[in-house]
């Protein structure tokens, strides 16, 4: 039986569902629910406790994103196809001019699942990840430039250095800056970050957030355009490797635009391994 998950106990068994197909990429119960406070038309739906689904808003203007997860043992018993016509006329009934999915690219299998319901590959990203030996150290000094933990005073001025990199990064669909709300909840939640800064200027940012079991993630890693090309970007990583290394995690992970090759260079020397990509797909409502 399909319901809507609004119960604490139906979200919770959302949660399983998805996060046992992305285990790099957990969600919480807590995570959900503010979404759903500041976006009321997402749509979360499960179905037996075996598979889930859901509409959401996207960083792009006119899209949203369309999702469904069912337990491997569970499919090819239709549940997926029920799951996928609820959520795409949720979808259509908010008028969107693209329905956007991500597929893991080690899953042919749901990648012709999804091609077969219209979609079309548009974009990649990549996934990278370190394994943390422990001994990890911090990084040798860089001429004239700070590195230190972001304190409330500079979120501001942390806040508006994203932006500007935001607005530079080599997507292949027009992306929405965030709002200062949404970057906090998304993109600050913890548990450490770092700002680069030249005589008191912010001119670098890096952010690390927890995904569970020793593992962390890298979120957006943020160089003032006058100031690229400088190593605070390699420095800014490699002082977050050393503090994760420092408090007992054993797992980065990170996620890159297939066409930024420098941060996938930077990621690489550092001794990130890539893994299968996430193919970026859509079609029109």
């Amino acid at each position: 039986m399909i319901r809507r998950a609004e119960t604490d106990a139906d979200l919770a068994a959302w949660c399983e569902v998805w996060n046992a197909i992305t285990p790099r990429e957990p969600i919480t119960v807590e995570e959900v629910e503010r979404r759903i406070t500041r976006q009321p038309e997402r749509l979360y739906l499960i179905a037996d406790d075996i598979a889930a689904g859901c509409v959401a808003p996207t960083d792009s203007a006119g899209r949203l994103y369309v999702g469904v997860r069912v337990l491997p043992a569970e499919r090819r018993r239709g549940v997926g196809s029920s799951l996928f016509e609820l959520v795409v006329d949720h979808a259509r009934s908010l008028e969107p001019e693209w329905l956007s999915t991500q597929v893991s690219g080690a899953d042919p299998e749901s990648i012709a699942w999804a091609e077969r319901r219209g979609f079309e590959e548009y974009g990649r990203q990549v996934e990278l990840v370190l394994q943390v030996r422990g001994d990890e150290q911090p990084p040798a000094s860089l001429d004239g430039i700070q590195v230190v933990e972001l304190t409330e005073e500079l979120r501001d001025a942390a806040y508006e250095l994203t932006r500007e990199a935001w607005a530079d990064l080599p997507t292949e669909v027009q992306v929405d800056v965030p709002s200062y709300e949404v970057w906090l909840e998304e993109e600050v939640p913890g548990p450490v970050a770092f700002l680069a800064l030249d005589e008191g200027d912010v001119v670098g940012f890096a952010a690390l957030m927890e995904r569970g079991a020793g593992r962390l993630e890298h979120g957006l890693t943020a160089t003032r355009r006058t100031h690229r090309r400088r190593g605070i970007a390699t420095r800014l990583k490699r002082t977050e490797i050393a503090w994760a290394a420092a408090n007992g995690y054993r797992e980065l992970i990170t996620f890159t635009q297939d066409r930024n090759e420098g941060m996938q260079a930077i990621n690489r020397a550092l001794g990130f391994e890539p893994q299968p990509p996430w193919i970026s797909m859509r079609r029109r409502p």
